[in-house]
């Protein structure tokens, strides 16, 4: 046979040099030698012959455990996967409640937006409004101090003086557009005016009573004030003092009656009528209580009308009661 009988197929000859190439000592060496140990049980030529089976048996255990375990895997992931879809199927119904809700939040917005809107524009008309009424109205108090009609006080010339604000703010309303709204506050005004002014008359004559009563009465600042507010209204103010003047007048009468027949208390000045037989001194005592009340009535009526006489009449004034005691003196000295 020679030495072509040694030689191997090419085939063969490249596997058994894989094989002797092959290292027993690698790691994936040892672990496929120590699973192979775990079914392949002894040495002998039946099993090595079986060994391939038996390998081929192995692997498709392995393959079956692989399966069956992937199969429990593949059941948790379909739990797992309907979870996720019940999580999706969730979360769409949750977006549209989203949306829902933001479509309704927007509404709700724009209604918070409009409300805003208006509220301000009410606030503007508040204050407007309040203005107005500042400006245009008279309060309850002031109201009940023009009808009241108790005792003329200082709340009445404050209303008084409040009305006659108003009334000429009415005026300035009445170059705006707002013509028709001053018309009708004018007459309001104009109808609290009158009662008024009626009432503050009715007052004057009751108190041109206590003028009467006294005879050097001092003029109450109120008095003064009421007859200068009716100056706005002649006929009531002419009245006024037609009624002051008739009061006085009475009064004066009475006590030049009584000066010239009964004197002063007590006798003391003595009636001007025990000098009526000296025809000059019974004169000159008559005109020089004259004199005497009509300065007093002069201070009265100045008082009362809240006008000042002039320095020139003061000292015309003065002269003449020089003039009227030096007579006096006179003639007690004849």
């Amino acid at each position: 046979r020679g030495p072509m009988a040694t030689q191997l197929a090419p085939g063969l000859a490249r596997k058994v040099k894989k094989v002797l190439e092959t290292r027993a000592d690698t790691p994936e060496t040892i672990a496929c030698l120590k699973g192979l140990s775990e079914f392949y049980g002894e040495n002998t030529p039946a099993a090595r012959r079986g060994l391939r089976s038996s390998i081929e048996r192995r692997g498709l255990d392995i393959n079956r455990e692989f399966l069956e375990a992937s199969g429990q895997a593949q059941e948790a992931l379909a739990v797992v996967d309907a979870q996720l879809e019940g999580l999706l199927s969730g979360c769409r119904r949750i977006a549209n409640v989203l949306d829902k809700s933001r479509e309704r939040t927007g509404n709700l917005l724009d209604e918070t937006a409009r409300f805003n809107n208006n509220l301000a524009k009410i606030e503007e008309r508040k204050k407007m409004l309040e203005t107005f009424l500042v400006d245009y109205q008279l309060t309850d108090e002031e109201i009940a101090a023009l009808r009241t009609d108790d005792q003329i006080t200082e709340k009445f010339f404050s209303a008084l003086a409040r009305v006659q604000e108003i009334h000429g703010n009415c005026r300035q309303l009445l170059r705006t557009h707002h013509q028709r709204a001053g018309l009708e506050l004018m007459d309001v005004m104009a109808s609290y005016q009158e009662n008024a002014h009626e009432r503050l008359a009715r007052w004057v004559q009751g108190e041109c009573k206590t003028l009467a009563e006294e005879d050097g009465p001092d003029v109450p600042d109120l008095l003064t004030r009421a007859m200068t507010a009716l100056k706005s209204r002649p006929v009531l103010h002419r009245y006024c003092i037609e009624e002051v003047s008739r009061t006085r007048h009475n009064a004066l009468f009475r006590r030049f009656i009584s000066a010239l027949t009964k004197g002063g208390p007590g006798g003391v000045p003595r009636p001007i009528e025990v000098h009526a037989p000296d025809p000059r001194r019974y004169a000159g005592d008559m005109l020089g209580w004259l004199h005497q009340a009509a300065a007093g009535e002069k201070e009265l009526v100045a008082a009362l009308l809240a006008t000042e006489g002039d320095d020139g009449d003061e000292e015309k004034n003065g002269d003449k009661e020089k003039n009227g005691d030096e007579v006096k003196n006179g003639d007690k000295e004849k």
